[in-house]
């Protein structure tokens, strides 16, 4: 992980000042954080932002998963990041793109979708951040 790479951070909006911090951790470690999570104000344009989002997906080497205690459940992973580490997959299998996911802490394991994140894991798709 020590050559630069271009990096989204995925994570809950809740989580908006861990991703800041891990912005700095990241660029101070060679990387160029290209999209990190918004603190998305509620008047924005929730399309123009979630379209910015995925298309920096599509630019990234690396996505950088900041899975946190959320409401009790530890190591979450949202609706939202779910889908952005599966659009990320589809790009790897489909279109040969080689982009690397990396999760902060361990998956969880007690969401409706766990079962899938766990596999992916197990495929080599998913890997454990280490710090």
């Amino acid at each position: 992980m020590s050559d630069m790479k271009k990096v989204v951070i995925c994570a809950s909006n809740t989580f908006y000042h861990e991703a800041e911090q891990w912005k700095k951790v990241l660029e101070n470690n060679g990387h160029d954080v290209i999209k990190k999570v918004e603190k998305l104000n509620p008047n924005s344009e929730y399309q123009t932002v979630y379209a910015d989002h995925y298309k920096r997906i599509t630019e990234s080497d690396m996505l950088f998963i900041l899975n946190l205690e959320k409401n009790g459940i530890k190591d979450y992973v949202g609706p939202s990041v779910f889908a952005e580490i599966a659009f990320a997959i589809g790009l790897n299998i489909s279109f040969g793109k080689e982009i690397k996911i990396y999760v902060l802490n361990p998956l969880p394991k007690n969401l409706s979708y766990s079962s899938e994140l766990t596999l992916w894991k197990k495929l080599g798709w998913i890997k454990l951040w280490d710090r």
